[in-house]
């Protein structure tokens, strides 16, 4: 039983050990944090300040650092104290040499400081051109504790610089203010002209361009149909909009000032029934050449149009015959018909008849 026990507590022993083997190499990858706090950018001819920053470190009394940089670019001109929660962190001594800077900063007493802050704050003038960039480098660092242990050293963050005309930075900055503060330019690229005619069912597209990033909303008589984020152009296609007339709009919002824009076209479109039931139109009749068409007579208020003559046909005169010439042969009378002679043959009776009356 005791042996037991004792193989138990052994292989407690072995695993505990193990697992600070492990652990140690994570605890000192979570020491003390160093970086270089430093501009990204900086004028020809320029000074500006780099900081050597530090996180939550615990009872500080002493230490030192050395930083790299390229001194055909920069050069250092002084070393300030630290701070750390307030309380000052003294320069003790700083040596700079061709390309590198070394400082030691140095707590009076046995006292330690903890907190957030800076180790030092260290001063540059530029002496490159634009264009020219270098690198800090932060290295050989050594800090101790108010019991004269050192402390865990972490991560080191170095930094770039770059130098620019301090003339042109001005003038980008200037223009990106002056645009952030201008509503969205819209450019239409599809249709350009405002008014558009279509017939139902048609596919109509509908596309614009703007000048700077915006969210695009279009709407159809003031109802959102469509929606594009952080856009610099976007497109709209439409097939089944009813029969009568739209107004389409493309609103571009800048998200960042609130500013917008808008584009409208007037949409007619027909029904297509319409255009199947037109009919053939009524050709219009055409004039022989020289040949002036007849004004129609206006009427004036309450007249009305008088009916037009009916022309009367002209009797056609009677022509005698005349005897034809001696020798000739005689033209052959022509046959009257046969109604005219009972009439004429009853005439003549009643003419005797009347006649012999009149004698008795």
């Amino acid at each position: 039983m005791k042996k037991r026990c004792k193989e138990r507590i052994w292989k407690l022993v072995i695993a505990a050990v193990l697992l600070a083997l492990i652990f140690i190499p994570v605890i000192a990858a979570r020491g003390v944090e160093l970086s270089v706090k430093a501009p990204k950018e900086v004028g020809e001819g320029s000074t500006f300040e780099v900081s050597i920053a530090v996180e939550k470190i615990k009872n500080l009394n002493s230490g030192k650092f050395d930083l790299s940089f390229d001194s055909s670019v920069i050069n250092v001109t002084d070393v300030a104290d630290g701070s750390l929660d307030g309380t000052i962190i003294p320069a003790e001594m700083w040596i700079a040499d061709e390309g590198i800077i070394n400082v030691i900063v140095d707590i009076p007493g046995i006292s330690g400081v903890s907190g957030s802050g800076n180790l030092a704050t260290v001063s540059f003038e530029v002496v490159g051109e634009k264009r020219d960039r270098t690198e800090l480098v932060i290295s050989n660092v050594q800090l101790v504790d108010d019991e004269a242990e050192f402390i865990e050293v972490g991560k080191l963050v170095g930094a770039e610089i770059k130098v620019v005309d301090v003339k042109e930075v001005v003038e980008e900055k200037e223009e990106k203010e002056e645009e952030e503060q201008q509503p969205p330019g819209i450019t239409p690229l599809e249709p350009l002209e405002t008014e558009v005619n279509s017939i139902e069912g048609e596919s109509v597209t509908f596309e614009i361009e703007v000048d700077q990033k915006a969210d695009i909303s279009w709407q159809i008589n003031g109802t959102e149909v469509q929606k594009d984020e952080d856009v610099t152009g976007a497109i709209y296609t439409n097939t089944s909009v009813a029969a009568g007339t739209w107004n389409l709009s493309a609103i571009a919002t800048n998200t960042e000032t609130g500013l917008s824009s808008m584009h409208t076209w007037t949409w007619s479109v027909t029904p297509a029934s319409a255009e199947s039931s037109e009919g053939t139109p009524t050709p219009t009749p055409t004039l022989a050449a020289g040949v002036t068409p007849s004004p129609t007579p206006t009427l004036a208020p309450g007249e009305t149009a008088k009916p037009a003559a009916t022309p009367i046909a002209k009797p056609t005169p009677t022509v005698t015959p005349t005897a034809p010439p001696t020798g000739e042969e005689k033209p052959k009378p022509t046959p009257t018909s046969p109604g005219f002679e009972v009439a004429f043959a009853i005439a003549t009776m009643l003419a005797i008849g009347y006649l012999l009356l009149r004698r008795r």
